[in-house]
């Protein structure tokens, strides 16, 4: 386990460092800033256009509050496609979690921003800022994603300083991200950006453990252990005794 660690920890990555929060990303994925948001993708085709990361934050009102976003974050939303056709979200998880000595309101969902697609949403109080990140995935990559997002939001870790001009403006229902954007104008970003799906489906394709257990974590579980199988039999093999040949 440590080995495969080891290897995920080398693995090149860029950061994105705003006047809140900082984290990193793979190094194929550029981020810009864009009505208030920052917004981070990759740069290749054709897995460009099936994840997407965005992060914002505003001033922190009366409302802002784990408790308040943790609440928020464990009930399901209705949403609908370009039919009119109507998805209630499904919740594998939403949790508190330590990052780097910071406490953080951890959510899987999926159908929650767009049909057939994963958010991951992390969302804290800090610095009398809101902060919240989203991690976008289609269904079918998410398996491909999953450590990818896991490595992103392991780094993450707000600034002590920022500055004033970030907006105000904040809701009493919602997240951060739907008070800037407004959720017309967050789901237009979504699928000017994002490949939505033809014929998106109710339940998820994608294993994903509903008790707490992230897939990823899963991930490097198996990953583990195929390690530690591989170097046992290489040991074994190194120590067993070489055959003596019968005597004449």
């Amino acid at each position: 386990m440590k080995l495969l660690l080891i290897f995920f920890l080398a693995l090149p990555a860029f950061s994105l460092t705003t006047q809140y929060v900082s984290f990193e990303h793979p190094d194929s994925w550029r981020c810009e800033l864009n009505q208030g948001v920052y917004i981070c993708q990759g740069t290749q085709e054709p897995d460009r256009k099936e994840s997407i990361v965005l992060s914002v934050a505003t001033i922190a009102g009366e409302w802002d509050s784990l408790e308040a976003y943790e609440k928020y974050l464990k009930t399901p939303r209705t949403i609908q496609d370009d039919t009119g056709a109507e998805f209630e979200s499904k919740i594998s998880y939403a949790r508190r979690r330590n990052i780097n000595g910071v406490t953080w309101i951890d959510s899987l969902q999926y159908n929650s921003e767009l049909p057939g697609f994963w958010a991951r949403y992390t969302a804290t109080v800090q610095n009398k800022l809101a902060i919240l990140i989203t991690y976008i995935v289609s269904d079918e990559h998410y398996a491909k994603m999953a450590p990818k997002f896991e490595k992103m939001i392991s780094s993450l870790k707000p600034s002590n300083e920022f500055e004033s001009s970030i907006s105000s403006s904040q809701g009493k229902s919602n997240l951060p991200g739907n008070t800037i954007l407004g959720p017309k104008a967050q789901k237009d970003l979504l699928t000017s950006r994002l490949n939505t799906k033809k014929n998106p489906s109710a339940e998820p394709n994608s294993n994903v453990e509903e008790k707490g257990i992230d897939s990823n974590l899963l991930l490097l579980v198996a990953g583990g252990l195929v390690v530690v199988i591989v170097l046992v039999r290489v040991l074994k093999k190194k120590k067993a005794p070489k055959k003596r040949k019968p005597k004449g």
